[in-house]
Order: C-alpha cells, then structure tokens, then sequence
C-alpha cells in the first residue's frame, strides 16, 4: 500500500472512531475560544501591539507569559481530547466531563509541561529573530527534531502518571523504538485537512458568484469547522498511536498492518 493511501486510510479510521464520541469536538472549539479572549486581553492589558521589534527585550517578558498561557490552555484541552478517545479505545463511553476530568487530575505536569515548551519556543522565536534566512532554517529544523521527540509527551503525561522528565524521555524513546525517525502517518491529517481547506474555498468562492457577500458567513461557519474536527481528529490519531506504540494492542477499527507504517524507519 502506498504512503499516500495508507494515509488517508488512517485518517478514516480516526475519523470512524471520533465519529462515536463526536462530543469531544467540544473541546478544540473551547481550547480556541479560551486561547482567543486571554490572547487577546494579554495582547492589550500588556501593550503588546508591536512585534516587529525583536530587539525591544521588554517584549520577551509579557510574550514568554502569553507562550506559558496560550500553551497551558491548548495542552490541556488536548491532554483531554487524548483521554477521551483513549477511554473509548480502552471499551468505555466517555463524555466531555469525564475527558476534562482526566485533564485536570494531570493538571501540575501539563503546566510544568507547558511551562518548557513555552520556554524552548521563546529560545527559538529569539534566535530565528536575531539569525538571518540561513540560520532561520536551521533553528526551524532544530524545532522540527524538538517536535518529533515529544511527540507522545501528552499521552504519556496524561495516561502513564510520570512526572515531566521521564514523560519527555519515554516520548523519545518510543518515537525511535516503534516507527523510526520519519513521520509519515502524521502527515496524513494534514493533507485531509489541506483538501477540505480547498474545498471549502472553492465552494465559498462558487457561492459568492451567486450570492454576494453573503457567502463569507458560510465560510466562516465552514472555517471555525474544519478547525474544530481536525484538531479533534489528530487527538485521536495521536492516542491510537500511542496506544499501540506502549504496547497495549490495536484499537479496534484499526488495521495492524496500517499502524505500522504510520510511521516508517529513515531510508525504508
């Protein structure tokens, strides 16, 4: 099977599995609506309407707040997402409350949590900003690598009970035991998301044709949509992953063989 179908083949299973708790689609619609109101009171509580001046280091203290803020609030709600579907995986019927409930008894690691990658992304936000365009690529790549090794940090903070450490090093290690150094099933819900994306623009802008302005309301109800089921989606996705990286069998619905080569070792 090639990456391309197998991808999509992934995301399908995923999206059958959602589709059986489609309540937790709740929870990236409140993530963002949070993530929005704080940013933005932040944004005008601290003055920070210039980020054109990365010299200015009175900027880094307020936007290190924001980071540990807005990276708190999507961790948690994704920890949440994560412990619903792991729920539903494990034969349970999970709900909303139940999903935050699990979220919230984490609550210490996920800000500890959040507090680090806060922190590693500001390092990076500062160099790219003081690098020219060579360096930028490099610190995007170094990003990239940082991304990959902590990759089952949430499910692991969330579903093992370990403290941040030892979290960041079972994500490295089942990263490289499991799949290899090379993402391909990750990339799957972002080509879906890419083509309904365009599907969506392209209705709108047929739609408009006909009927005027009106059209930008479906576009944004269609929007606000895709955002929520893909950020849904890749909660799920990433919880199968890790459910059958740790060694606790394939969810049902899911191929084995389609697990697998979700993610394939470098030179395959």
């Amino acid at each position: 099977m090639g990456r391309i179908s197998r991808s999509f083949l992934l995301v399908g299973q995923s999206y059958r599995v959602l589709m059986q708790d489609k309540e937790l689609m709740v929870l990236p619609l409140i993530s963002g609506i949070t993530i929005a109101v704080v940013s933005v009171a932040m944004i005008f509580g601290f003055g920070m309407r210039d980020f054109d001046r990365p010299h200015d280091l009175a900027q880094y203290g307020p936007l290190f707040l924001l980071y540990v803020v807005c990276y708190t609030i999507g961790i948690f709600f994704q920890a949440a997402v994560i412990a619903g579907a792991t729920e539903r995986m494990r034969g349970g019927n999970p709900t909303v409350s139940s999903a935050l409930a699990a979220a919230g008894r984490r609550i210490g690691p996920i800000l500890l949590w959040a507090a680090i990658a806060a922190t590693v992304g500001m390092i990076i936000k500062a160099i790219q900003d003081q690098l020219g365009f060579v360096g930028r690529i490099v610190v995007r790549l170094l990003g990239a690598a940082w991304s990959l090794a902590t990759f089952f940090v949430v499910p692991v903070l969330v579903l093992e009970d370990r403290p941040v450490g030892e979290s960041i090093s079972r994500s490295v290690r089942l990263f490289k035991k499991t799949w290899g150094e090379t993402v391909v099933g990750g990339a799957s819900v972002g080509v879906a998301a890419m083509c309904a994306w365009v599907s969506l623009v392209a209705l709108t802008g047929l739609t408009a044709w006909f009927v005027g302005p009106i059209a930008l309301v479906g576009f944004f109800a269609g929007a606000v949509f895709l955002i929520v089921l893909f950020s849904t989606l890749q909660g799920v996705f990433v919880a199968s992953l890790f459910r059958y990286a740790s060694g606790n069998g394939v969810t049902p619905g899911f191929d084995t063989e389609v697990l697998e080569q979700a993610f394939v070792a470098k030179g395959r």
